[in-house]
Protein backbone atom coordinates (compact mmCIF):
# COMPACT_ATOMS: atom_id res chain seq x y z
CA UNK A 1 0.00 0.00 0.00
CA UNK A 2 1.08 3.29 -0.92
CA UNK A 3 -0.49 6.48 -1.83
CA UNK A 4 0.95 6.95 -5.21
CA UNK A 5 3.54 5.84 -7.59
CA UNK A 6 5.41 9.30 -8.39
CA UNK A 7 9.25 9.53 -7.60
CA UNK A 8 9.96 9.70 -3.98
CA UNK A 9 12.27 7.74 -1.79
CA UNK A 10 9.23 5.21 -0.68
CA UNK A 11 7.58 4.91 -3.88
CA UNK A 12 11.01 3.56 -5.33
CA UNK A 13 11.08 1.27 -2.67
CA UNK A 14 7.82 0.14 -2.83
CA UNK A 15 8.76 -0.34 -6.77
CA UNK A 16 12.06 -2.29 -5.82
CA UNK A 17 9.86 -4.86 -3.59
CA UNK A 18 7.14 -5.48 -6.43
CA UNK A 19 10.21 -5.78 -8.52
CA UNK A 20 12.12 -8.45 -6.53
CA UNK A 21 9.82 -10.35 -3.90
CA UNK A 22 9.90 -13.95 -5.13
CA UNK A 23 7.30 -15.10 -7.25
CA UNK A 24 7.54 -18.72 -5.89
CA UNK A 25 6.64 -17.41 -2.25
CA UNK A 26 4.92 -14.18 -3.54
CA UNK A 27 1.65 -12.98 -5.71
CA UNK A 28 2.00 -9.08 -5.10
CA UNK A 29 -0.60 -6.55 -5.38
CA UNK A 30 -0.51 -2.82 -5.06
CA UNK A 31 -3.22 -0.76 -3.74
CA UNK A 32 -2.79 3.19 -4.36
CA UNK A 33 -5.15 6.20 -3.58
CA UNK A 34 -4.82 7.44 -7.38
CA UNK A 35 -3.30 6.08 -10.43
CA UNK A 36 0.25 8.13 -12.03
CA UNK A 37 3.27 9.26 -11.30
CA UNK A 38 6.32 9.02 -12.74
CA UNK A 39 7.14 5.51 -11.52
CA UNK A 40 3.85 3.82 -12.36
CA UNK A 41 4.82 2.58 -15.90
CA UNK A 42 7.27 0.40 -14.26
CA UNK A 43 4.91 -1.61 -12.33
CA UNK A 44 5.61 -5.25 -13.16
CA UNK A 45 3.19 -6.06 -15.66
CA UNK A 46 1.95 -9.46 -13.20
CA UNK A 47 0.86 -7.03 -10.31
CA UNK A 48 -2.48 -6.22 -10.12
CA UNK A 49 -3.60 -2.27 -8.79
CA UNK A 50 -6.49 -1.47 -7.07
CA UNK A 51 -7.27 2.32 -7.09
CA UNK A 52 -9.48 3.98 -4.91
CA UNK A 53 -9.74 6.88 -7.05
CA UNK A 54 -11.62 4.53 -10.07
CA UNK A 55 -14.24 4.27 -7.36
CA UNK A 56 -14.22 7.51 -5.76
CA UNK A 57 -12.86 10.02 -8.38
CA UNK A 58 -15.50 12.85 -7.11
CA UNK A 59 -14.71 13.04 -3.25
CA UNK A 60 -18.52 14.58 -2.42
CA UNK A 61 -17.72 14.12 1.62
CA UNK A 62 -16.53 17.43 3.16
CA UNK A 63 -17.50 16.51 7.13
CA UNK A 64 -14.07 15.06 8.73
CA UNK A 65 -13.05 11.57 8.42
CA UNK A 66 -15.94 11.12 5.39
CA UNK A 67 -12.56 10.03 2.92
CA UNK A 68 -11.10 8.36 5.28
CA UNK A 69 -13.86 5.76 6.21
CA UNK A 70 -14.67 5.40 2.44
CA UNK A 71 -10.79 4.63 2.05
CA UNK A 72 -10.85 2.39 5.33
CA UNK A 73 -13.89 0.46 3.86
CA UNK A 74 -12.36 0.14 0.27
CA UNK A 75 -9.52 -1.17 1.42
CA UNK A 76 -11.22 -3.81 3.72
CA UNK A 77 -13.35 -4.95 1.12
CA UNK A 78 -9.66 -5.22 -1.33
CA UNK A 79 -8.61 -7.48 1.53
CA UNK A 80 -11.51 -10.18 1.46
CA UNK A 81 -12.05 -10.38 -2.23
CA UNK A 82 -9.28 -10.76 -3.17
CA UNK A 83 -8.10 -12.89 -0.25
CA UNK A 84 -5.35 -10.96 0.88
CA UNK A 85 -2.69 -12.82 3.12
CA UNK A 86 -0.72 -10.30 4.36
CA UNK A 87 -0.75 -6.30 4.10
CA UNK A 88 2.32 -4.47 3.43
CA UNK A 89 1.57 -0.71 4.27
CA UNK A 90 4.67 2.23 3.92
CA UNK A 91 4.22 6.05 5.10
CA UNK A 92 1.99 7.00 8.41
CA UNK A 93 -0.87 7.83 5.66
CA UNK A 94 -0.96 4.12 4.16
CA UNK A 95 -1.05 3.12 8.27
CA UNK A 96 -3.44 5.24 9.28
CA UNK A 97 -6.08 3.37 6.13
CA UNK A 98 -4.02 -0.23 6.47
CA UNK A 99 -4.48 -0.53 10.44
CA UNK A 100 -8.30 -0.65 11.30
CA UNK A 101 -9.03 -2.71 7.41
CA UNK A 102 -6.26 -5.14 8.06
CA UNK A 103 -7.81 -5.37 12.22
CA UNK A 104 -11.07 -5.81 11.00
CA UNK A 105 -10.69 -8.26 8.46
CA UNK A 106 -8.09 -10.03 10.59
CA UNK A 107 -5.24 -9.95 8.47
CA UNK A 108 -1.95 -9.96 9.67
CA UNK A 109 0.04 -6.53 8.83
CA UNK A 110 3.94 -5.24 8.12
CA UNK A 111 4.33 -1.60 8.40
CA UNK A 112 6.92 0.55 7.98
CA UNK A 113 8.06 4.22 9.01
CA UNK A 114 9.98 6.38 6.91
CA UNK A 115 10.97 9.30 8.39
CA UNK A 116 11.41 9.73 12.54
CA UNK A 117 7.71 10.29 13.56
CA UNK A 118 8.45 13.09 15.95
CA UNK A 119 9.78 15.11 12.83
CA UNK A 120 7.54 13.83 10.10
CA UNK A 121 4.04 13.03 11.74
CA UNK A 122 3.47 17.42 12.94
CA UNK A 123 4.58 18.41 10.06
CA UNK A 124 2.76 16.60 7.36
CA UNK A 125 -0.63 14.83 9.17
CA UNK A 126 -2.49 18.02 9.15
CA UNK A 127 -5.56 18.89 11.25
CA UNK A 128 -6.42 16.21 14.37
CA UNK A 129 -2.61 15.66 15.67
CA UNK A 130 -3.23 14.09 18.56
CA UNK A 131 -5.91 11.68 17.04
CA UNK A 132 -3.96 10.32 14.05
CA UNK A 133 -1.06 10.27 16.90
CA UNK A 134 -3.15 7.93 19.09
CA UNK A 135 -4.21 5.94 15.82
CA UNK A 136 -1.24 5.53 14.93
CA UNK A 137 0.50 4.13 18.20
CA UNK A 138 -2.46 1.24 18.24
CA UNK A 139 -1.54 0.53 14.54
CA UNK A 140 2.24 0.09 14.99
CA UNK A 141 1.79 -1.41 18.69
CA UNK A 142 -0.99 -4.28 16.83
CA UNK A 143 1.20 -4.73 13.44
CA UNK A 144 2.66 -8.50 13.39
CA UNK A 145 5.38 -6.38 12.64
CA UNK A 146 6.37 -2.92 12.29
CA UNK A 147 9.76 -1.88 10.86
CA UNK A 148 11.88 1.50 10.33
CA UNK A 149 13.94 2.03 7.89
CA UNK A 150 16.92 3.17 10.10
CA UNK A 151 17.86 2.70 13.48
CA UNK A 152 17.41 5.98 14.90
CA UNK A 153 14.11 6.58 12.81
CA UNK A 154 13.06 2.74 15.17
CA UNK A 155 14.35 4.21 18.09
CA UNK A 156 12.32 7.57 17.38
CA UNK A 157 9.18 5.60 16.99
CA UNK A 158 9.27 3.72 20.34
CA UNK A 159 9.67 6.99 22.08
CA UNK A 160 6.88 9.00 20.38
CA UNK A 161 4.32 6.17 19.95
CA UNK A 162 5.66 5.01 23.36
CA UNK A 163 6.20 1.02 21.79
CA UNK A 164 7.90 -1.51 23.35
CA UNK A 165 11.55 -2.54 22.21
CA UNK A 166 10.46 -5.89 19.82
CA UNK A 167 7.31 -3.34 18.35
CA UNK A 168 9.66 -1.91 15.97
CA UNK A 169 12.78 -3.36 14.56
CA UNK A 170 15.36 -1.58 11.63
CA UNK A 171 15.62 -3.27 8.53
CA UNK A 172 17.47 -0.46 6.41
CA UNK A 173 16.60 0.63 2.52
CA UNK A 174 18.09 -1.80 0.16
CA UNK A 175 20.14 -0.76 -3.07
CA UNK A 176 19.34 -1.75 -6.30
CA UNK A 177 22.95 -1.63 -7.74
CA UNK A 178 22.56 -3.26 -10.83
CA UNK A 179 19.59 -1.43 -12.07
CA UNK A 180 21.32 2.17 -11.05
CA UNK A 181 24.15 1.11 -13.46
CA UNK A 182 22.18 0.07 -16.38
CA UNK A 183 20.18 3.23 -15.87
CA UNK A 184 23.28 5.45 -15.89
CA UNK A 185 24.94 3.19 -18.35
CA UNK A 186 21.97 3.72 -20.72
CA UNK A 187 21.00 7.28 -20.43
CA UNK A 188 22.88 10.24 -22.13
CA UNK A 189 25.35 11.89 -19.81
CA UNK A 190 24.41 14.67 -18.93
CA UNK A 191 26.54 17.86 -19.89
CA UNK A 192 28.77 19.84 -17.34
CA UNK A 193 31.63 21.86 -17.95
CA UNK A 194 35.55 22.28 -16.04
CA UNK A 195 33.87 23.41 -12.44
CA UNK A 196 33.89 20.97 -9.40
CA UNK A 197 30.27 20.25 -9.67
CA UNK A 198 27.62 19.67 -6.57
CA UNK A 199 24.23 17.86 -7.36
CA UNK A 200 21.79 18.07 -4.44
CA UNK A 201 18.45 16.04 -5.02
CA UNK A 202 15.12 16.08 -2.93
CA UNK A 203 12.13 18.04 -2.86
CA UNK A 204 12.03 22.16 -1.85
CA UNK A 205 10.83 21.72 1.51
CA UNK A 206 11.85 23.27 4.58
CA UNK A 207 13.36 19.90 6.46
CA UNK A 208 15.65 19.12 3.16
CA UNK A 209 17.75 22.08 3.71
CA UNK A 210 18.80 23.54 0.26
CA UNK A 211 18.90 27.18 1.45
CA UNK A 212 21.79 26.19 3.67
CA UNK A 213 23.79 24.89 0.46
CA UNK A 214 23.12 28.28 -1.59
CA UNK A 215 24.21 30.02 1.77
CA UNK A 216 27.43 28.31 2.06
CA UNK A 217 28.27 29.08 -1.85
CA UNK A 218 27.71 32.84 -0.38
CA UNK A 219 30.60 31.53 2.43
CA UNK A 220 32.71 30.08 0.33
CA UNK A 221 33.45 33.72 -2.18
CA UNK A 222 33.42 35.52 1.28
CA UNK A 223 35.98 33.55 3.03
CA UNK A 224 38.25 32.14 0.07
CA UNK A 225 38.20 34.72 -2.81
CA UNK A 226 40.65 33.18 -5.02
CA UNK A 227 38.53 29.40 -4.53
CA UNK A 228 36.83 28.75 -7.44
CA UNK A 229 33.17 28.15 -6.55
CA UNK A 230 31.30 25.30 -7.61
CA UNK A 231 28.61 24.61 -10.01
CA UNK A 232 25.41 23.46 -8.11
CA UNK A 233 22.35 20.97 -9.53
CA UNK A 234 19.28 21.78 -7.91
CA UNK A 235 17.58 18.34 -8.72
CA UNK A 236 13.66 18.89 -7.46
CA UNK A 237 10.65 21.17 -7.26
CA UNK A 238 8.17 21.93 -4.09
CA UNK A 239 7.20 24.90 -2.18
CA UNK A 240 10.36 26.26 -1.18
CA UNK A 241 11.86 26.83 -4.87
CA UNK A 242 10.64 30.20 -5.65
CA UNK A 243 12.53 31.33 -2.32
CA UNK A 244 15.31 29.67 -2.84
CA UNK A 245 15.29 30.89 -6.31
CA UNK A 246 15.31 34.19 -4.94
CA UNK A 247 17.81 33.49 -2.62
CA UNK A 248 20.13 32.66 -5.62
CA UNK A 249 19.53 36.02 -7.32
CA UNK A 250 20.31 38.05 -4.06
CA UNK A 251 23.20 36.65 -3.51
CA UNK A 252 24.34 36.63 -7.09
CA UNK A 253 24.83 33.23 -7.51
CA UNK A 254 22.58 32.18 -10.52
CA UNK A 255 25.77 31.17 -12.57
CA UNK A 256 26.64 28.87 -10.56
CA UNK A 257 23.39 27.55 -9.75
CA UNK A 258 21.48 25.71 -12.45
CA UNK A 259 17.25 24.29 -11.11
CA UNK A 260 16.82 21.34 -13.03
CA UNK A 261 13.37 20.46 -11.66
CA UNK A 262 11.89 17.28 -11.33
CA UNK A 263 13.44 14.60 -12.82
CA UNK A 264 12.10 10.76 -13.04
CA UNK A 265 15.45 9.55 -12.68
CA UNK A 266 18.83 12.06 -10.96
CA UNK A 267 20.85 8.57 -11.38
CA UNK A 268 22.78 10.14 -14.38
CA UNK A 269 22.93 13.20 -12.96
CA UNK A 270 24.38 12.00 -9.27
CA UNK A 271 27.20 9.67 -11.39
CA UNK A 272 28.65 12.39 -12.94
CA UNK A 273 28.71 15.11 -10.23
CA UNK A 274 32.04 15.48 -8.17
CA UNK A 275 29.95 15.37 -4.95
CA UNK A 276 25.99 15.04 -3.96
CA UNK A 277 25.47 17.06 -1.17
CA UNK A 278 22.75 16.32 1.32
CA UNK A 279 21.57 19.48 3.74
CA UNK A 280 18.58 17.91 5.13
CA UNK A 281 17.88 18.49 8.99
CA UNK A 282 15.93 15.26 9.68
CA UNK A 283 15.67 11.97 7.07
CA UNK A 284 14.87 8.53 7.84
CA UNK A 285 16.98 6.54 5.50
CA UNK A 286 17.75 9.11 2.24
CA UNK A 287 17.62 7.01 -1.10
CA UNK A 288 19.27 9.70 -2.74
CA UNK A 289 22.42 9.41 -0.07
CA UNK A 290 22.34 5.39 -0.92
CA UNK A 291 22.36 5.77 -4.58
CA UNK A 292 25.13 8.64 -4.63
CA UNK A 293 26.97 5.97 -2.03
CA UNK A 294 26.38 2.90 -4.67
CA UNK A 295 27.80 5.10 -7.33
CA UNK A 296 30.83 6.11 -6.36
CA UNK A 297 30.02 9.60 -6.28
CA UNK A 298 31.16 11.30 -2.44
CA UNK A 299 28.83 12.90 0.09
CA UNK A 300 28.74 15.46 2.23
CA UNK A 301 25.82 15.43 4.53
CA UNK A 302 24.47 17.06 7.59
CA UNK A 303 25.47 15.68 10.85
CA UNK A 304 22.34 14.03 11.77
CA UNK A 305 21.06 10.54 13.69
CA UNK A 306 20.64 8.52 10.34
CA UNK A 307 23.64 9.73 8.63
CA UNK A 308 25.78 9.01 11.75
CA UNK A 309 24.45 5.74 12.00
CA UNK A 310 25.79 4.21 8.00
CA UNK A 311 28.70 2.90 10.90
CA UNK A 312 26.39 0.52 12.70
CA UNK A 313 24.97 -0.89 9.38
CA UNK A 314 28.59 -1.82 8.58
CA UNK A 315 29.82 -5.44 8.88
CA UNK A 316 31.96 -4.86 12.20
CA UNK A 317 29.39 -2.12 12.98
CA UNK A 318 32.82 0.10 14.43
CA UNK A 319 32.84 2.37 11.96
CA UNK A 320 31.54 5.79 12.41
CA UNK A 321 29.44 7.88 9.41
CA UNK A 322 31.95 10.18 8.83
CA UNK A 323 33.76 7.09 7.28
CA UNK A 324 31.54 7.26 4.93
CA UNK A 325 30.22 10.70 3.96
CA UNK A 326 32.06 14.48 4.85
CA UNK A 327 29.59 15.76 7.85
CA UNK A 328 28.95 19.13 8.83
CA UNK A 329 26.69 20.63 11.24
CA UNK A 330 22.79 20.62 10.54
CA UNK A 331 22.14 24.17 8.76
CA UNK A 332 25.73 25.53 9.56
CA UNK A 333 26.81 27.16 5.71
CA UNK A 334 29.46 28.30 7.11
CA UNK A 335 31.29 24.63 7.75
CA UNK A 336 29.55 22.78 4.91
CA UNK A 337 31.54 25.67 2.81
CA UNK A 338 34.87 24.00 4.66
CA UNK A 339 33.64 20.34 3.83
CA UNK A 340 33.12 21.54 0.03
CA UNK A 341 36.46 23.65 -0.08
CA UNK A 342 38.45 20.43 1.77
CA UNK A 343 36.64 17.94 -0.25
CA UNK A 344 37.55 19.42 -3.21
CA UNK A 345 41.29 19.97 -2.08
CA UNK A 346 41.92 16.66 -0.33
CA UNK A 347 41.35 13.94 -3.04
CA UNK A 348 43.17 11.12 -0.54
CA UNK A 349 40.03 11.33 2.21
CA UNK A 350 37.54 11.69 -0.47
CA UNK A 351 37.85 8.78 -2.44
CA UNK A 352 38.85 6.61 0.74
CA UNK A 353 35.35 7.40 1.96
CA UNK A 354 33.94 7.31 -0.91
CA UNK A 355 35.58 3.67 -1.77
CA UNK A 356 34.38 2.43 1.81
CA UNK A 357 30.76 3.85 0.96
CA UNK A 358 30.67 1.82 -2.27
CA UNK A 359 31.11 -1.14 -0.30
CA UNK A 360 28.97 -0.64 2.19
CA UNK A 361 26.18 -0.08 -0.35
CA UNK A 362 26.87 -3.06 -3.02
CA UNK A 363 27.24 -5.39 0.30
CA UNK A 364 25.65 -4.68 3.46
CA UNK A 365 22.80 -2.51 1.48
CA UNK A 366 22.36 -5.21 -1.75
CA UNK A 367 18.83 -5.34 -2.62
CA UNK A 368 19.92 -9.43 -2.43
CA UNK A 369 20.74 -9.01 1.20
CA UNK A 370 17.96 -7.13 2.54
CA UNK A 371 15.12 -8.87 0.44
CA UNK A 372 15.64 -11.61 1.85
CA UNK A 373 14.91 -10.27 5.51
CA UNK A 374 11.63 -8.57 4.18
CA UNK A 375 10.41 -11.77 2.86
CA UNK A 376 11.12 -13.66 6.32
CA UNK A 377 9.34 -10.80 8.04
CA UNK A 378 6.04 -11.30 5.93
CA UNK A 379 6.03 -14.75 5.28
CA UNK A 380 6.31 -14.97 9.73
CA UNK A 381 3.15 -12.86 9.53
CA UNK A 382 1.38 -15.23 7.81
CA UNK A 383 2.66 -18.22 9.34
CA UNK A 384 1.72 -17.04 12.74
CA UNK A 385 -1.75 -16.04 11.87
CA UNK A 386 -2.47 -19.55 10.29
CA UNK A 387 -1.32 -21.23 13.84
CA UNK A 388 -3.75 -19.06 15.36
Amino acid sequence: MIASMDGGGSERQTLLMLKHLSRDRFAPELFVLRRGGSLYSQIPSDVPVHCFADENAAYGWKWPGAIHRRQVAFVLRLLIERSIDVVYDRTFHMTLIAGPAAETAGVPRVSTIVSPPSHAVPMNAGRFLWMKRKRLAHAYANAAQTIAVSLPAAQDARLYYRLKANDVIAVPNPVDAKELDEVVASSPAPHRDHRFTLVCVGRMSQEKGQACLIESLGCLREQYPGFELPRVWMVGDGPLRPAIERQTQALKLSEHVEFLGHLDQPAPWIAVADALCLPSTFEGFPNVMLEAMALGTPVIASDIAVVRSLGRISPNGKDRGRDYVAMFKSQDAIELAQKIRRLRLNPTATYSRMIAARNLTRRALAIEIIMPRLEAIMLQAHQNRQRM
